[in-house]
């Protein structure tokens, strides 16, 4: 899984990467991470399936126009760790 490049921030990506991202993929429902700003981090194979689309193909995306586009409810979890700011989308 591709992480979205270090425009976003390399200490948010790190966390991403180290504490979030292995337990978001083994989640069996669907779940986007982005950024404060709104940008997909990561997106995990059963948001994937609920989407249509690639994993890949969601990440760097802003997450409005992924709803937007989509049509999708979903609920909004945020987290924060060491001043960073993480929002998760459960479809």
């Amino acid at each position: 899984m591709r992480l979205l490049k270090s425009s976003d921030g390399g200490q948010l990506l790190a966390m991403v990467e180290a504490e979030v991202g292995s337990l978001v993929e083994l989640l069996p429902a669907p779940v986007l991470v982005t950024s404060e700003a709104g940008k997909v981090l990561r997106a995990n194979p059963p948001a994937a399936v609920a989407l249509g689309v690639t994993q890949e193909s969601l990440v760097g995306r802003l997450i409005e126009d992924v709803l937007r586009q989509l049509g999708v409810s979903v609920r909004v979890r945020t987290l924060c760790h060491s001043g960073e700011v993480l929002r998760l989308y459960v479809l």
